[in-house]
Parts: structure tokens; C-alpha cells; sequence
């Protein structure tokens, strides 16, 4: 993943680069802009993994709270109490 990462970051530095470079400007300047859209872009895709990966661990957790929670609504309800899911005797 991390080679994913660190190539899609090259790629925006090469294009940025070229794209810079049509603008007449220092050779400094274009490696300089060019390596900050790197970081930019590296950073954001990091930034977007991790929301993805947290999100992705977080529906676990919130299906498995929710079973917990009706168990304990069940627990407490007792033994003898009618349920709605349970038809009435006639």
C-alpha cells in the first residue's frame, strides 16, 4: 500500500513539474512547487486511508453495540412480560 502511495505522489511531482515548468519559472521554484504538491498529495491520500479504514472498523463495532443493546432490553423485560413480536392469546 505504501508503494501505491509513494507512486501516485511521484506522478502528481513529474506532472506538477512539467506543468510548472510551462510557466517560465526558476528551476528552484518548479522542484520547490512541484515537491509541495507532493507532499499535498500524499498527505491527502494517507488522510483519506485512514477515514476509509475507520469507517470500515467503525460498522462492526456499531451492528455489534446495537445486538448488545436489544439483548439487554430483552434481559429486562423478563421472562413473563408480553412481547409486541409475540401474538396475543384470543
Amino acid at each position: 500500500m505504501t508503494k501505491v502511495v509513494f507512486q501516485v505522489g511521484v506522478l502528481a511531482f513529474c506532472v506538477s513539474a512539467v506543468l510548472f515548468g510551462t510557466q517560465d519559472l526558476p528551476l528552484f521554484a518548479i522542484v520547490a512547487r512541484a515537491f509541495i504538491v507532493f507532499i499535498a498529495v500524499v498527505f491527502a491520500q494517507v488522510i483519506l486511508l485512514m477515514v476509509a479504514t475507520n469507517m470500515k472498523h467503525a460498522a462492526p463495532q456499531r451492528t455489534a453495540a446495537a445486538q448488545k443493546h436489544e439483548e439487554h432490553e430483552a434481559a429486562a423485560e423478563g421472562p413473563g412480560s408480553s412481547s409486541s413480536q409475540t401474538p396475543a392469546a384470543a
